[in-house]
């Protein structure tokens, strides 16, 4: 078994590192983000903004704030965690939920370089981090 170099193996995690980051920099950049919230369309006959009929998030501020007077009042902890908790996962999940992705019109030649990157860094890392145990001890020492 070959000898592990420590200083080398920082090196290389610090390569790997900066080559992946900068793949997954480069293909981040090529996508574009557009919210699913818009307001409602002006219909020409009525002049004025009517809501689309679809399930809001602002419901959620009921429970998120029913859990928060419930935090306040004795022995109702866990219920109140619950509810607010719940609220803001339920919040997140629909923020997310309305996010539209697309990608700028980009060539072949630039995706595949952009994941090569991603690919090489990535496993430039692991290699760095493959001869050593989740102490931070070099395994061929111990042998």
């Amino acid at each position: 078994m070959a000898h592990s170099n420590p200083q080398g193996d920082f090196v290389q995690f610090i390569l790997g590192g900066a080559l992946a980051s900068g793949g997954a920099f480069a293909l981040m950049n090529q996508v574009f983000l557009s919210s699913g919230f818009r307001s409602a369309p002006r219909y020409p006959y009525v002049g004025l903004m009517l809501p689309i009929a679809k399930p809001g998030i602002g419901l959620l501020m009921i429970p998120l704030g029913i859990g928060v007077v419930l935090l306040f009042l004795d022995g109702y902890w866990r219920l109140s965690q619950f509810l607010i908790w719940g609220s803001a996962a339920a919040l997140l999940v629909g923020v997310l939920n309305s996010l539209q992705m697309r990608m700028a019109t980009i060539s072949l030649w630039q995706l595949v370089v952009e994941i090569i990157m991603i690919a090489a860094g990535s496993g430039l890392m692991f290699r760095s981090l493959k001869g050593y145990d989740d102490k931070g001890q070099d395994q061929h020492k111990r042998m």
